[in-house]
C-alpha cells in the first residue's frame, strides 16, 4: 500500500480549476451538488482503500477583490467513508451556498481497482 495525497481547487459549478494534483492516472474523483445549497459530494470511489484523511476550506479565487474572503465564510467536512465525502460551504451567517473550495485527501491508495 502506498499513501497518496490528492489535491484540488473545485469550481462552484462543481468543475475543477484544474486536473487534480496526485491523482493516479487510472483513477478518477468528480463532484456533486447535493439537493442542500451548499453540500457537495466528493466521489473518489477506486482512488482510496479506506477513509482518507479529508481537509477543506472555501476558496476565493480572486472574486472577492482586493480585501479577500470573510473570515466566518467556510467549508466544513460532513462524512468521509471509503467511496466518499460530503463538505458544505457556506456564506459568513451559516448559510449554505455553492461556492469555490479546495480539498485535500490524504490515504491509501486502493491498487486492486
Amino acid at each position: 500500500m502506498s499513501l497518496i495525497t490528492v489535491s484540488a481547487v473545485v469550481n462552484a459549478d462543481t468543475s475543477f480549476a484544474f486536473r487534480p494534483y496526485g491523482l493516479p492516472e487510472n483513477k478518477n474523483i468528480s463532484v456533486l451538488k447535493e439537493s442542500t445549497t451548499g453540500l457537495y459530494q466528493i466521489i473518489y470511489d477506486t482512488v482510496f482503500i479506506s477513509p482518507p484523511v479529508v481537509t477543506v476550506t472555501q476558496a476565493w479565487l480572486g472574486n472577492f477583490g482586493g480585501g479577500g474572503g470573510e473570515t466566518l465564510d467556510n467549508a466544513v467536512v460532513n462524512d468521509i467513508t471509503n467511496t466518499y465525502a460530503t463538505v458544505k460551504v457556506g456564506d459568513g451567517n451559516g448559510n449554505g451556498q455553492w461556492r469555490s473550495f479546495t480539498i485535500v485527501l490524504t490515504g491509501y491508495e486502493n491498487v486492486g481497482a
